[in-house]
């Protein structure tokens, strides 16, 4: 169980620097049903920078979690493959749905406060549980079909996890395309005819099933390579190196750095949008200021007009020996 934790937490980093350029482009072609080059087109640096620091958070609960829970039930016994990927699909989706729906709202850049929605946390729990299912069950399977084919084969085995993953991720691709229309909002969601394509199913399908498995099976393959690494860190912090020491600080403050760069930008870059809002606000109130004051003064210009009017009246009255009345 804490190798599968180790694997999980080395492939949610390589997944992180995968998913900040891929996910906002799969998001884009499954959801909004764009094509891939437009897809492409709308990716920025900045862009890029700010979702990498949401997929390294949301990874990092992620990946070790269903890898925890995938390993342990594997290792009950008198239980089916099924049975342990239902379950396993189960309490994932449970878990971690409003880190998901989280962040593919900040993929689609979406508004901070719209994303934090509870409707939008536990949006399309249906289809994405079911989606989770198929796929944890379909993966058990398949990795028993190739243990059982292939001699050498463990659970662990990196050459065994990109084909297992890949072909899970296509098993459970229909209910990932539910998910992806129950996701759509604002003025522009398609029918259901409209969005339900092959072309567009086959394109989304590839790009997810292709970036999980590299993500998982790298994962697994770097593992015990980072493990060795550690290690040789902790011995030699606990053999008091400074040079270890140095570069463990380096190495978190850069971390930090890019973290809070990506979470920095969005943050001001909406609250001087929010500013931006609040001037133009003002502007249009001032103006709005202005233009009552100028129908006030001419409204006051024709009373007079009026008052006027009358006192002539008035007097062409008397002249002609009536009276007048005063109101």
């Amino acid at each position: 169980v804490l190798q599968a934790v180790s694997a999980g937490s080395v492939a949610a980093v390589v997944s992180a620097m995968l998913a900040a350029v891929t996910e906002p482009i799969m998001n884009r072609v499954l959801v909004k049903r764009m094509s891939i080059k437009a897809a492409i087109g709308e990716m920025t640096p900045k862009l890029v920078l700010s979702f990498f620091a949401t997929t390294i958070s949301t990874n990092l609960l992620k990946f070790p979690l269903f890898e925890a829970v995938a390993m342990f039930l594997s290792l009950l016994p008198n239980m089916s493959n099924v049975v342990r990927g239902l379950i396993a699909g189960f309490i994932f989706t449970t878990a971690t749905l409003p880190i998901t729906n989280f962040r593919y709202r900040m993929s689609i850049q979406t508004p901070m406060e719209e994303a934090l929605k509870p409707s939008n946390l536990y949006q399309a729990y249906l289809p994405t549980v079911v989606r989770d299912m198929a796929y944890a069950s379909a993966r058990n399977l398949l990795a028993a079909l190739m243990m059982g084919t292939f001699v050498g084969m463990n659970p662990g085995s990196p050459q065994m996890m990109f084909p297992v993953v890949i072909g899970a991720c296509v098993i459970s691709a229909p209910f990932n395309e539910v998910r992806g229309f129950l996701l759509q909002s604002g003025a522009k969601k398609l029918k259901f005819s409209e969005f339900f394509k092959p072309a567009s199913f086959a394109r989304s399908t590839i790009l997810g099933a292709v970036n999980m498995g590299v993500s998982v099976s790298v994962g697994y393959f770097l593992t015990p390579i980072v493990g060795r690494y550690v290690t040789k860190l902790q011995g030699a912090l606990d053999s008091g190196s400074w040079v270890a020491l140095l570069g463990l600080v380096a190495a978190l403050d850069l971390m930090m750095v890019l973290v809070a760069k990506g979470f920095s930008s969005k943050v001001y870059s909406r609250a001087i949008d929010a500013n931006k809002g609040l001037a133009g606000g003002v502007e249009s109130n001032a103006d709005a200021i202005q233009n009552n004051s100028d129908k006030i003064a001419e409204i006051l210009e024709r009373m007079k007009a009026l008052e006027s009017e009358n006192q002539k009246l008035s007097t062409k009255v008397v002249s002609l020996g009536g009276t007048v009345e005063e109101p």
